[in-house]
């Protein structure tokens, strides 16, 4: 059993904000038929799995950093839910009460057994499967919380077999969506998913690959997959994702080491950074609003209105989200306190 690296990976937040704000800009792609060549796809894959890539990759080498030393396992899954499901729930029951007041119903006549989905986190994820409660959080919510449940066996097998579960896992990518719960486009698929996590705890174990020195390689070779088509890529398609995520990870947290160099940068980035989750969260119901109100784009013009629009409002909605959260929560503290 070997000892992991610990501490802190400075320069990480700016790759969270950078890529939370590259999801709105790739939904809001997705929503627009003008932009969609434009925001949806870099020379040799779509910017959504990338990104995706990105976030797996920065949730497992964060969490191997964080628990590399001292870790309990009942403590683990508390801190676990605290960072994910009251912030979730809160959020949830704003935007149920935002449609509510819009559309006159949330409820729209779907079993009241399947709210178990939402509960659980996981009703983005089970949507495809079958309709549900489902209004924030998408389908990387539930595979998230998939990671985290796993996250104590796969740090067990990064201590004792660290290369061998690597090859397992990404020869698996190929071969396990046999299975229902695994049959999903590749980067929704739950075998991919945590391989890429792993792969995050993995990198995390080597400093060596976020030295300065291999940020360079790693700025050339993504502005090469990013920016020329590479032949034949489309057979390679899985790895060369995963690859391209795991470049973009070492070039973002060199860039934010160098940013944080100054101190009021490393302040707006660390806030910035703590908003990433709730941005995730409010992000795909303000570009909707955004694009009802503002309407399909037919210039650059309008089209830049409305990906800034969405890209500030989202952030605004985030941080009064997160702000009402945290009041709500020092409010219910005193309370119990004062009772007590």
């Amino acid at each position: 059993m070997r000892t992991l690296q610990t501490g802190h990976i400075s320069g990480v937040n700016l790759a969270r904000i950078l890529g939370a704000i590259g999801i709105v800009i790739f939904h809001y792609g997705c929503h627009d038929n003008f932009l969609t060549p434009y925001l949806c796809f870099s020379a040799n894959d779509n910017w959504g799995s990338i990104l995706v890539a990105l976030f797996f990759i920065i949730s497992g080498a964060c969490l191997a950093r964080t628990y590399a030393l001292n870790f309990e396992l009942k403590r683990y899954f508390l801190r676990r839910w605290k960072a994910i499901f009251p912030l979730f729930y809160f959020c949830y029951i704003f935007f149920a009460i935002e449609q509510t007041i819009e559309f006159g119903a949330w409820w729209k006549g779907i079993p009241v057994h399947r709210f178990i989905y939402t509960l659980l986190g996981c009703d983005g994820y089970m949507l495809c499967y079958q309709p549900n409660f489902y209004i924030i959080g998408e389908w990387f919510l539930g595979v998230i919380i998939v990671c985290y449940l796993l996250f104590p066996i796969l740090r067990y097998l990064l201590k004792s077999v660290p290369y061998t579960t690597a090859f397992i896992l990404l020869v698996g990518t190929y071969f396990i969506p046999f299975l229902p719960c695994f049959t999903r486009i590749p980067f929704q698929n739950l075998w991919t998913c945590v391989t890429i996590f792993y792969l995050g705890m993995f990198i995390a174990q080597f400093p060596l690959l976020l030295s300065k020195k291999v940020s360079w390689i790693s700025v050339f070779l993504v502005v090469i997959l990013l920016c020329f088509h590479i032949p034949y890529y489309e057979y390679l398609r899985l790895f060369g994702v995963i690859f391209i995520g795991i470049l973009l990870f070492i070039t973002l947290t060199n860039l934010g080491l160098f940013f944080e160099k100054q101190e009021k940068l490393k302040l707006i980035l660390s806030k910035l950074g703590s908003l990433s989750f709730p941005i995730f969260l409010a992000q795909h119901e303000i570009i909707l609003l955004v694009l009802k109100y503002w309407g399909g784009s037919y210039s650059f013009m309008t089209a830049t209105i409305g990906v800034l629009s969405s890209i500030v409002l989202t952030i605004l909605v985030a941080w009064l989200l997160s702000l009402g959260y945290e009041k709500m929560m020092l409010y219910f503290t005193h309370n119990r306190t004062n009772n007590s």
